[in-house]
């Protein structure tokens, strides 16, 4: 094939692991997925209701560009809620609603990246690769924080020498694949080199709605607290897929910076990215709710204090606090583990290499596995005991759980 631009961007994770499965014999047991990041619980139903009432819109009415103002307006008014802002600025000016978290983070990239020809993307290491191939597609070049634990990595490790060349640090919190959040000193550090060197923070926030005991901080709260009213300079993404369970139905949005959001009114006008109007009706009563959140919440608390008495010893977890991923060890290579897992059991893991880079000579996630626990409790369950009994034929969890 020739080498061209398109040809040399990433194999998305999955397709990569899908490609290397395909060797492998079927499974004849039925496929447990725990590969993905896309949430099983059902959603809302009065969410579902109401998506329902305005479908004869479509073909009559046009749902802007930026959602309209009762969307936006909600939007800001939670995010007041949820970080406690004490800034009066923040409003439905500094929100723009898109179809979903991936459309919100390709466009922040796009739009901060600013044409340049040698600027600097700032990435977690391992990540979501949708940040990489923005970048690469705005001409970016990375350059890759590495974290070998379960906590977040330190963007103090960021060559002084480059900090004038970057445009944007992506701060992933709570992170995919580990749950980590960002300690509040490195917030802080950020914030103040941001302003400093004039670069953007784009906060990745989808998943900071699951969490066991207290919520994470998010970058509105930490600029609101740190001299910053006017959010100068900070771009949250977030939505309603893991908040609300809204796979099918994409909604989401990007805040903060009101220059910002201004070109990013202009970006989206320009791509024709119309929202639907079932969509943003639906997307205002799931913002307005909380109670189905709490729900959700308890059913991933409950998943997640189930797993170290369902695995025991034979393959060590422990709840990360923040998200819906367990991020552990494997017993051996990790992308030999999950080849096998899935010929033996039809258990899908994803390897913790695919989701990274090597920094130096070493992929500081070799030897992890990211296992998603999005499915109905007594499916995680079951999945759980088929790796566990693929390492340990004689394993016997401590628990069952119902489904």
């Amino acid at each position: 094939m020739e080498k061209s631009f398109w040809n040399s961007l990433d194999i998305p994770p999955s397709v990569r692991l899908n490609h290397m499965l395909s060797r492998v014999s079927e499974p004849e047991k039925d496929i447990i997925d725990f590969s993905g990041t896309d949430p099983a619980h059902n959603p809302p139903p009065f969410v579902i209701e109401e998506f329902k009432k305005y479908a004869s819109t479509i073909g009559k009415m046009a749902g802007g560009f930026g959602g309209m103002k009762s969307l936006r307006g909600t939007i800001s008014d939670w995010a007041r809620r949820r970080y406690a802002l004490k800034s009066k600025s923040f409003n439905e000016n500094n929100v723009v609603a898109t179809n979903g978290e991936e459309e919100a983070i390709f466009l922040t990239i796009q739009i901060l990246a600013e044409g340049s020809k040698d600027g600097i993307i700032v990435l977690p290491n391992p990540a979501d690769p949708i940040y990489e191939t923005a970048g690469a597609i705005a001409g970016l070049t990375p350059f890759r924080v590495s974290t070998m634990t379960s906590q977040q990595p330190s963007y103090r490790d960021i060559p002084e020498e480059l900090l004038e060349k970057i445009k944007v640090v992506v701060v992933n919190s709570p992170a995919d694949p580990y749950g980590g959040e960002l300690p509040v000193l490195q917030w802080e550090w950020l914030l103040k080199q941001s302003q400093e060197y004039g670069f953007f923070i784009l906060s990745d926030e989808r998943f900071n709605e699951i969490y066991r005991g207290k919520p994470s901080p998010g970058l509105l709260e930490m600029a609101d607290s740190n001299d910053n009213p006017e959010f100068s300079r900070c771009v949250v993404v977030n939505g309603l897929t893991m908040r609300s369970n809204l796979v099918g139905m994409r909604s989401a949005w990007v805040g903060g910076d009101k220059e910002f959001i201004k070109k990013a009114n202009i970006y989206r006008h320009y791509h024709g990215l119309y929202l639907p109007i079932p969509n943003q009706r639906a997307a205002i009563l799931a913002y307005s709710d909380e109670g189905h959140v709490e729900e959700n919440r308890k059913k991933y608390a409950g998943k997640f204090k189930d797993a170290p008495k369902r695995c025991s010893s034979t393959l060590p977890v422990s709840d990360p606090l923040h998200g819906p991923f367990l991020w552990l060890r494997a017993p051996g290579d990790d992308i030999a583990f999950a080849i096998t897992a899935y010929g033996r059991t039809g258990v899908k893991v994803m390897p913790g290499q695919l989701l990274a880079k090597k920094h130096g000579n070493v992929n500081p996630a070799i030897g992890m596995i990211r296992i998603a626990l999005v499915h109905n409790p007594g499916k995680c369950a079951a999945g759980l005991l088929e790796l566990c009994k693929m390492i340990n034929p004689k394993h016997r969890s401590q628990t069952i759980m119902k489904s």
